[in-house]
């Protein structure tokens, strides 16, 4: 819960920082998105470890842990098949050579079961690498859901400029870092066992000099490509920034279309969004740049390696260590060595071939736990300001503001000095110019912001913070009527217990029987989407709704910031009345005049940092 007793924190930051673009490296730093944030290193194995362990920490149910030994020790097995399945071929050339048709039609269907099992196999793995990237996605979401959607770290994440597009991290970063994390992992994981088994395999054939000649093959090809991964790292992390920006653009242009077709904005907004997808498509440019040299790397040693697996198996031939072979022996040696020198090779270059997948994972992983990481950061500033503000949990019917200055985020000063006590049946309305810090007020005064100065009590019951807010601009939900008179659900350290009675009551005290009548008595519980209530409550009627979400709880006050300028002067007083006469204590933003007779005190902010307090006759 949010604090009692809220002092004042330095300010050091200008009213340009509020208005300074953050483009570029310079946001990167400002953000604290150094270099170091985008090199493969410790810090990418940090994350790359926390995020494992909350996956297996919060998969006790699925138990994650079980499933991915499962498919690390299945894909083990696998190779024993591919590994026979590979080895089949030299046989061939010895039944033929030695043209011996029932051992041929014996090793014919041998092989075909061999074929079936690798099939088998490899779709089997590919189901289970799925399941786990689900399970992954799943715990991980919610364990960010956990940390990101809870009081007091949503507000200041939401609205922070540290980290961009948390929705898409939380969507989409996430599902991507899923999707491919396990099997990516998982290769990688079982690779130093496959290495090991097949470097052996290559020196009994052919000696020292043919796993030495892949071992240096393969530590040229790894260099150049550690060196050719870190650029991409950062540029998947831009990809996904831009790919943010790109879509809040259009979910707001959607959400705002009413607007932008009363005043014909479509072709600002289609520049705009050309404009935004300009950026996407350039860093999607520079990321394929980026890989284009990867991708050289890869490919040149992955098709080299089979020359090279000749080359090893020729030095013992030339050398005379296998004159004593027959023909036909010597060519089933050559079709094994070749399969073991080549599956040795490909082995070290899959892991350079990961190293490409691994590159988005590390970009995915890396937005991720930034995220985890502002979040610890809120969290310990928020326990570090209880402490030095010495918060308490005791019940209060009063809110007091001594000394307090009002000030944004970013340490603009609005209001100076204000002493202010508001209590039960005190109400308050607050005037003044737009940019005076009204709206801000409000927000300190309710603990969403910290005061410049000064010190704010806010009213509490049971422990719990009973000060309701609401916008301007009504937040609707989609779900049942009764879900959307009830929202949040929990209030207060109250659970809503909202009976049909009620609901009737309440709408009619706000002007809403109608909405109660077509969605009918029967389908109160009936969820709908929030399209669906976008579409059937005008924007005075959300107003409406929003209201009677105050009547439903009953909170010893409730701050209004503008809630009724969409209503007619008629509809507003009635809802103010209603308020009132429900004990309800209001503390208004309004320009209305008609409003301020249902207040007793009027404080004006000049928009200069001062103000005056007036009783209303």
């Amino acid at each position: 819960m949010r604090e009692i007793l809220l002092t004042s924190q330095e300010n050091s930051s200008t009213v340009g920082d509020v208005l300074e673009p953050l483009n570029g490296p310079e946001a990167d730093e400002k953000s604290g998105q150094t270099g170091q944030q985008f090199k493969v290193g410790r810090v990418l194995l940090r994350r790359l470890r926390r995020i494992c362990a909350v996956v297996v920490k919060n998969s006790a149910y699925e138990n994650v842990g079980v499933w991915y030994a499962g498919l690390i020790a299945g894909k083990l097995a696998a190779e024993v098949v591919y590994y026979y399945a590979g080895t089949l071929p030299s046989e061939f050339y010895r039944v033929l050579g030695d043209r011996d048709f029932p051992a041929f039609a014996s090793l014919l269907g041998r092989c075909v079961v061999v074929v079936g099992l690798a099939g088998s196999c490899k779709a089997a793995l590919e189901y289970v690498s799925g399941l786990i990237g689900v399970v992954m996605r799943q715990e991980l979401t919610r364990y960010t859901h956990s940390r990101y959607l809870r009081a007091p770290s949503f507000y200041p994440a939401a609205t922070s400029s540290s980290i961009d597009n948390p929705d898409q991290r939380i969507t989409q970063d996430i599902e991507r870092l899923t999707r491919s994390g396990a099997d990516v992992l998982a290769e990688l994981l079982i690779a130093p066992f496959l290495i090991a088994y097949y470097t052996m395999q290559c020196w009994s054939m052919a000696g020292i000099y043919g796993p030495l000649a892949i071992y240096i093959y393969f530590g040229i090809g790894a260099a150049a490509t550690r060196l050719a991964m870190a650029p991409i790292i950062k540029q998947v992390y831009m990809q996904e920034q831009a790919e943010g920006d790109f879509r809040f653009h259009h979910v707001r242009t959607g959400e705002s279309a009413e607007s932008i077709a009363f005043i014909s904005g479509e072709d600002r907004e289609r520049a705009a969004a050309d404009r935004a997808l300009t950026a996407v498509t350039g860093t999607q440019r520079r990321v394929l740049g980026k890989q284009l040299h990867l991708g050289l790397l890869t490919q040149v040693f992955a098709y080299m390696g089979s020359t090279v697996s000749y080359v090893i198996i020729g030095v013992p031939i030339f050398m005379g260590t296998y004159d004593d072979k027959s023909g036909t022996e010597l060519s089933s040696l050559i079709s094994v060595n070749a399969f073991v020198s080549i599956y040795l090779i490909y082995r070290f270059t899959s892991v350079i071939e990961l190293t490409k997948r691994m590159a988005d994972v590390a970009g995915y992983a890396t937005r991720l736990v930034q995220l985890w990481e502002e979040l610890d950061r809120l969290d310990m500033e928020a326990e570090s300001y209880d402490a030095e503000s010495g918060a308490s949990m005791c019940d209060s019917a009063v809110i007091v503001a001594r000394g307090l200055d009002v000030c944004t985020p970013n340490g603009a000063q609005l209001v100076t000095g204000l002493d202010l006590e508001i209590g039960v049946q005190d109400p308050l309305v607050i005037t003044g110019p737009n940019g005076a810090g009204k709206t801000a007020l409000l927000r300190t005064l309710c603990g969403l912001w910290r005061p410049g100065g000064g010190e704010v009590q806010l009213a509490r019951s049971n422990g719990a913070l009973d000060v309701f807010f609401l916008p301007q601009t009504p937040y609707i939900i989609g779900g049942s009527l009764r879900e959307q008179l009830c929202y949040p659900g929990l209030w207060g350290g109250r659970h809503a217990m909202c009976y049909n009675a009620d609901i009737v009551r309440i709408l009619a005290a706000v002007g809403l029987s109608h909405v109660a009548d077509v969605v009918g008595i029967s389908n109160l519980d009936y969820p709908y989407k929030v399209q669906t209530w976008l579409r059937l409550l005008s924007p005075g009627e959300r107003q409406m709704m929003s209201i009677a979400r105050v009547l439903f709880w009953r909170p010893k006050f409730v701050m209004l910031d503008e809630c009724t300028s969409a209503l007619d002067a008629s509809a507003a007083e009635a809802l103010y009345r209603a308020m009132l006469d429900a004990g309800i204590t209001v503390v208004s933003v309004s320009h209305s005049a008609h409003l301020e007779r249902f207040h007793s005190r009027r404080l004006h902010l000049d928009g200069c940092g001062g103000h005056t307090i007036h009783d209303i006759c």
